[in-house]
Formats: structure tokens, C-alpha cells, sequence
């Protein structure tokens, strides 16, 4: 647990900029963490907390200081997609305390911060197919095992059951309503940017699957309705789509697949080269 002198945080919002930059994310936005707030909400994590605290302080200053504290959760997410076997979005959340302290000594007081993570980290494994269900609202393609306030857990056929938070489903199911997926890994910052274009291809692939196209998308030409249509099964609204590709169209080549095209949209449209 770091101890930084002084009082870095006056409420959750601070809170969650000190623990962002413990972490080391970049660019993450603050709302983001309302996804898997329920998982800092562990009793667990609470009773690590108070531990961790206690003993940062007594080291620090001594077994008679005293202190108040005010506590704050920050669920941190770290994201990276795996390919192999069944494509998979993995979000590592890790919990950070952030404690703003006024510690009291036989001769002396002091205002401090302590950050620092606290509880174990939870992995969420989230299939493709499961990811592409949520797009299409249609999760009812999948019985459900178990459920409870926290956590629903799915059957998804040819692999093991997937457990995720009920409040990461409801607002990431709510939120493609009105953005696309490559939006919403956006929020998560640099790390986001950089898997969205492995992420939107196996959603493409999925979608093109279902669509029972007869030729596979890395051997297939493109016309520009093709690669707004390909955009569109991404989630993104037609207008958008449409605006994406006229800026890309200076970068296509009329002999390009339409993978090889979709990869360049997709890095003209969130600024890459």
C-alpha cells in the first residue's frame, strides 16, 4: 500500500483518477469502472481494506497512531483478447483502495493517501459468440445455469459456462444500443484501441457466418455498400459507417479483400496509420 503525504482525494471521482494512475492505465474513462462497480462492493474487500490500512500506518508510524479514514473502490480493468481455441475478450479487474487519512501520533498529526490494490483479481472471459449474442440481443440463445445479485452464469455451447456480472451485461447490452463495440473499447483507453480491431474482425467473422456467405471474408473483394454493410454487423449505425469508409476511401484499393479493407477503416477511423 503507497502512502502519499497530504490529502489527494476529496471524492470518488479524484479517487479514481489516483488509482488509474497506480494501475498505469491510459486514457480510461472514469465512467467506465459503473460496469463492474459490483465487484468492489465484496465484504471481503472491505476487511482487506481496513487491514491494509492499519497496517501501512502502524508501519509508517508506529503501533499507537490512530486514525480516520475515508474509502474509496476503484475496479480497474485490463484488457487483452485472446484468439487461440475460442476467441475471447479477457477483462482482468483488480480493486484499488484509495484512503484519504488524518493519522494521530503522541506528538504530531498527519493528512495522507493510501492506494493500493486490495482483494484478488477477477478475470471475466468473454466469448465471441457470446459477445456477438449481446449485440444482436439475443442472449435468449443461451439457457441460463445460475444467477444471483451479482453474477448471472450462461451455458455456451463447446465450452465451459460463462459467469459475468449482471451489471457489466445490463449496461454494455443498454450502451450498443446507441454505440459500437469499437466506441465502447475505446472508453478503456489505449489498451482498448488497441485490441478493438482483433475484437470487431471475430465479430465480423461471426456475423458473416451467420449470414452464411460463401466465400470467406479474407478472400472476398469489396464494393463500398459491402464495407458498410460489414460496419453495420459491428454495430455501428449506418451513418457512421457510411462517414467511416468516405474517410478511408483515399487508403482503399480496388484490388484489396474486404478483410484487408475493414482493417483500414477501422484504423482510419480511430486516427491510425
Amino acid at each position: 500500500m503507497k502512502i502519499l503525504p497530504g490529502k489527494m482525494a476529496e471524492d470518488q471521482r479524484e479517487a479514481i483518477t489516483l488509482a488509474f494512475r497506480e494501475a498505469g492505465v491510459q486514457g480510461m474513462d472514469a465512467d467506465i469502472i459503473d460496469m463492474f462497480a459490483s465487484l468492489g462492493n465484496d465484504q471481503r474487500i472491505g476487511n482487506e481494506a481496513d487491514k491494509a490500512i492499519g497496517t501501512a500506518i502502524r508501519n509508517r508510524y508506529g503501533n499507537k497512531a490512530t486514525w480516520r479514514a475515508e474509502r474509496w473502490f476503484v475496479p480497474v480493468p485490463k484488457l487483452h483478447y485472446e484468439g487461440k481455441d475460442t476467441p475471447q475478450l479477457i477483462i482482468e479487474v483488480t480493486t484499488y483502495l484509495v484512503a484519504a487519512a488524518l493519522v494521530k501520533t503522541q506528538h504530531d498529526s498527519h493528512l495522507i493517501t493510501l492506494v493500493g490494490a486490495v482483494g484478488k483479481p477477477e478475470t471475466l472471459a468473454i466469448p465471441m459468440i457470446f459477445l456477438h449474442a449481446l449485440i444482436e440481443s439475443d442472449l435468449g440463445r443461451f439457457a441460463i445455469v445460475a444467477r444471483d445479485s451479482i453474477y448471472t452464469t450462461w451455458e455456451v455451447p463447446g465450452i465451459k459456462p460463462v459467469r459475468i456480472p449482471n451489471d457489466f451485461v445490463s449496461q454494455l447490452s443498454d450502451g450498443l444500443k446507441w454505440y459500437s463495440v469499437v466506441v465502447w473499447l475505446g472508453e478503456f483507453g489505449v489498451q482498448g484501441r488497441c485490441i478493438a480491431p482483433l475484437v470487431a474482425g471475430s465479430l465480423l467473422g461471426l456475423a458473416f457466418q451467420d449470414s452464411s456467405q460463401p466465400v470467406p471474408v479474407n478472400r472476398q473483394g469489396f464494393t463500398t455498400d459491402d464495407l458498410v454493410s460489414a460496419l453495420e454487423s459491428m454495430a455501428f449505425r449506418h451513418g457512421e459507417a457510411k462517414d467511416m469508409v468516405n474517410q478511408a476511401m483515399p487508403r482503399l484499393n480496388a484490388d484489396m479483400t474486404l478483410e484487408e479493407a475493414i482493417r483500414i477503416t477501422l484504423q482510419t477511423g480511430k486516427g491510425g496509420d
